[in-house]
């Protein structure tokens, strides 16, 4: 019978290979840029100290404060409100008991609806209702996409261009570059349930 060669020699010479490897002390410069990478990537973390909800209202990706997004739900029947025509103020809506009024935003900020080809039934999944919690006030509207909260750093937040759709608003505070090349136009809570309130008057 002939007899199968052994590669235990090799074995050992690799093991050594990856032990003297691993073993070894890294020399000045690579751990001065360790530290550099670590103390640049913990000076971003410290400077992220503002977190945005994020959502999608037509072709538009908008932020709130994050502290006002009290829960996002599945969509529900929207009971409409007599003697009120369509617009700002779409009606009530059943929040776990409560009754909420519910607003279109997009309406608000007149933002038109989404232009983009999306399958029917992949916008019905991805429409969310987002319930609002602000100076001891409720407001619910439906959002087309919400992608969550998203933490930032406000110095990096820039004008909004005049191309945006929101250039004109009085509720835009400012437009924030995400990942993915994503504009996420911000908005002001207190002017926006400011002129609610009005139209609710």
């Amino acid at each position: 019978m002939s007899e199968v060669p052994m590669s235990g020699d090799n074995n050992d010479a690799s093991h050594s290979a990856v032990a003297r490897l691993l073993g070894r002390a890294p020399d000045r410069g690579e751990l001065q840029s360790a530290t550099r990478h670590v103390a640049t990537r913990e000076a971003d973390l410290r400077s992220l100290t503002h977190t945005l909800f994020v959502f999608r209202l037509g072709n538009e990706w908008l932020g709130l404060p994050a502290a006002v997004a009290d829960e996002v739900i599945e969509p529900r029947a929207i009971h409409g409100l007599p003697h009120r025509r369509e617009g700002v103020v779409r009606g009530l809506v059943n929040v776990r008991g409560q009754l909420t009024v519910c607003v279109a935003l997009e309406a608000l900020l007149h933002l038109e609806a989404a232009a983009e080809r999306v399958d029917p039934r992949r916008m019905l999944l991805s429409k969310r209702l987002v319930v609002l919690s602000a100076n001891g006030q409720r407001l619910a509207f439906e959002s087309d996409e919400v992608h969550g909260s998203h933490r930032y750093d406000p110095a990096v937040v820039g004008n909004v261009p005049a191309t945006v759709a929101l250039s004109g608003s009085p509720f835009s505070t400012g437009v924030l570059s995400m990942d993915g090349g994503r504009s996420v136009g911000l908005l002001d809570i207190e002017l926006m349930i400011g002129a609610i309130n009005r139209r609710l008057g």
